[in-house]
């Protein structure tokens, strides 16, 4: 196993090298008896996070629990620990124990006193101590950025709550959560430039930021609240189109100074930056650049994943999030993330993993690039080509470098990968990702008896998914003849469902209501798991061996019934793979007319008819063609099976277009 600290590992205090744990500095006191510096904390916060993706959580907790009340970095690594052991194994315990730190931290951060009271007794009453802004410049920035990440990571395990109200719950928070950030995002940002220039590398700025008349020169005093929605109550614009970009400019300055567009409450924050105006007479000290480059790193980080979400979110949901004012570009987050990973910040590692997921996992699920699932690869491997000196047995690297091999159709690697990650891994969760991944590479090989038996074992092991587990279990056993057990395991699907409003579920308890014996067949269920291979956008993955087998057996089936336009379908989209578009034209065409005859699958002509779209406008001929295909489905099919997920791919497909 590697270093946990690799290159980077901490000095501690006296000069002495730290082994990761924290043994040379003891309470709040060095070797020679002073006190570490902000520098020494920052590069132990990240020794504890090395430690925890290094499969050492139980060191990484005694670190950071050592220094949790004498730095705010060391604290906030503490909160990262406690949350990534609430999301590995949810268990109620550890969830209610992550929740409570985070709280504990957002009431340390001042979160607890309704941020802008907080901001403005600071201001007119002074700091609790009086020397505190002097002793530590750029204090109060690090406190939102990390009460911002609180909030963050507090909607998280809110939403995965699901109880009533969560999600109500949830979205508040991650609205307070934004305004914290962007207001700190703006205010270092423009302290970045001026420490080191324009011609240093700085995250990129959103696409669809608001026009520049709504920035005044007291902007960075002032809570993005005061400007995120106009005074007509018009949305802001639109996720990733800064084309639709109509939010109104303010009409004099007196309505963007006085805060008149909102009510009162949230115009308060405006009141800090009127005040800190009428003090200018009272310079403060310029931050020190590394600081500063620090805090660049820090915000940078909250401020890309934010945005990075917020631009997965499917259309639909969009009004909603500019009604709680909320933004996402996709490319100015993955500039802030990458932006965090270049740093020396304890986000630097955690960074990374976030890159990682979206460029293995994200961007092929929702087909963001089309068919080109390894439109990702590349990117993927050099992050783990970086990381490879201080995660070389790092389970979650490890899993992650399972999915490039995956992705790029070596499966014998990725199963080593998974296998890796399951051996050094102590947390259940981790291990039960890395045991479904094996489940689908033998899925991924048409090896049906493997593939069932790992995904019943998940069925049994896992506390989520029991009811997709169940069914792709169902259909393995069908693949492989075993018509009356698929029949037994498609009974047991609906009364594992927990939310039948909840796209995947649904989507299961149709399949399987519709699964009736008298109608189960080894074709029927071949059908099927080819249908789960591309709804998982997976067809790539497999070898070509596999994808001509595939089509091979789908032409040797003849018609099918109702299931005709799923067989053409599947028979089309394997084709596109192997790169004869033609064929695939013909076959989706195919798709389109048949599964419009089963009403109970819309998702099928859907589908057929965005493939089509993607493949006729890729050509200058027959541009308007496609285009017309994808706003077909868009403005005409709705109420089918995974429509959020398809109009994701078609918002982005649309985009792309000249």
């Amino acid at each position: 196993m590697c270093s946990a600290g690799g290159s980077s590992n901490t000095s501690g205090a006296g000069g002495e090298k730290s082994d990761g744990r924290g043994g040379e500095a003891q309470g709040e006191e060095s070797g020679n008896g002073q006190s570490l510096g902000p520098e020494e904390y920052t590069r132990l916060a990240r020794d504890g996070i090395q430690l925890m993706l290094n499969n050492r959580f139980t060191e990484a907790e005694e670190l950071f629990r050592h220094h949790t009340q004498d730095n705010l970095h060391m604290a906030m690594g503490h909160c990262y620990l406690t949350f990534m052991n609430a999301v590995m194994s949810f268990e109620e315990e550890k969830v209610n124990h992550s929740m409570e730190t985070l709280r504990s931290m957002e009431r340390r951060c001042g979160g607890g006193e309704n941020g802008w009271f907080s901001s403005v007794k600071s201001i007119v009453m002074g700091t609790r101590n009086g020397q505190e802004q002097e002793e530590e410049p750029g204090s109060q920035l690090e406190q939102q950025v990390i009460l911002a990440d609180c909030q963050v990571l507090l909607a998280i395990l809110t939403f995965l709550q699901q109880e009533i109200g969560s999600y109500v719950k949830g979205g508040w928070v991650l609205r307070k959560a934004w305004k914290v950030y962007e207001h700190a995002y703006t205010k270092v940002k423009r302290m970045y430039k001026q420490t080191f220039g324009e011609v240093q590398d700085v995250p990129a700025t959103p696409t669809g930021e608001y026009p520049a008349s709504l920035h005044t020169s007291t902007d960075e005093l002032q809570s993005p609240g005061s400007w995120s929605v106009g005074s007509t109550g018009v949305p802001g614009p639109a996720v990733d189109c800064p084309e639709s970009c109509n939010h109104p400019s303010a009409s004099s300055p007196s309505t963007s100074t006085l805060g008149l567009r909102l009510p009162l409450s949230k115009s308060v924050p405006n009141l800090k930056g009127f005040l800190n105006s009428n003090h200018k007479q009272q310079p403060k000290k310029p931050l020190p650049p590394d600081m500063v480059s620090r805090l660049m790193a820090s915000v940078s980080f909250g401020y890309g994943l934010f945005q990075l979400c917020m631009s997965l979110l499917p259309p639909s949901l969009l009004r909603l999030v500019h009604i709680l004012g909320l933004q996402g570009d996709r490319l100015a987050g993955l500039s802030a993330l990458m932006f965090t990973r270049k740093s020396h910040d304890m986000r630097a590692p955690l960074a990374t993993l976030t890159l990682l997921w979206y460029h293995t996992i994200v961007r092929p699920f929702f087909a963001l690039d089309g068919s080109k699932v390894r439109a990702g690869v590349e990117a993927a491997h050099l992050l783990l080509q970086e990381a490879q000196q201080n995660y070389a047995q790092s389970a979650l690297f490890l899993f992650f470098r399972g999915r490039v091999c995956r992705l790029q159709g070596d499966i014998p690697a990725a199963l080593m990968s998974y296998r890796g990650a399951l051996q050094v891994s102590s947390q259940r969760e981790l291990q039960l990702l890395a045991l479904h991944e094996v489940a689908w590479c033998h899925l991924l090989q048409l090896n049906w008896s493997h593939a069932q038996g790992a995904f019943a074992n998940l069925k049994k092991e896992s506390r989520w998914s029991k009811s997709f587990y169940a069914y792709i279990s169902a259909v393995c056993l069908g693949a492989s003849g075993r018509l009356e057990d698929c029949a037994q395991g498609m009974e047991e699907v609906p009364a594992l469902v927990r939310r039948s409003s909840h796209a995947l579920e649904s989507f299961l308890m149709r399949r399987a209501m519709k699964s009736r014996g008298d109608i189960i067949s080894k074709n029927y269920c071949l059908l099927r798991a080819y249908e789960l291979l591309y709804l998982w956008n997976a067809l790539s993955s497999c070898s070509m061996q596999h994808r001509l087998l595939m089509v091979e057996e789908c032409q040797a089936m003849g018609q099918c019934g109702d299931q005709e336009g799923l067989r053409q379908l599947i028979i089309a989209a394997i084709l596109d793979t192997l790169g004869s578009t033609g064929d695939a034209v013909e076959h989706f065409r195919l798709s389109v007319q048949q599964g419009l005859l089963n009403s109970d699958e819309l998702c099928v002509p859907a589908f057929a008819l965005y493939e089509l779209g993607l493949l006729l406008g890729a050509s200058d001929e027959t541009l308007d063609e496609g285009r017309k295909c994808l706003e077909d489905v868009r403005d005409n099919y709705h109420g089918y099976d995974f429509e959020n997920r398809l109009n994701v791919r078609i918002h982005a497909a649309l985009k792309n277009l000249p």
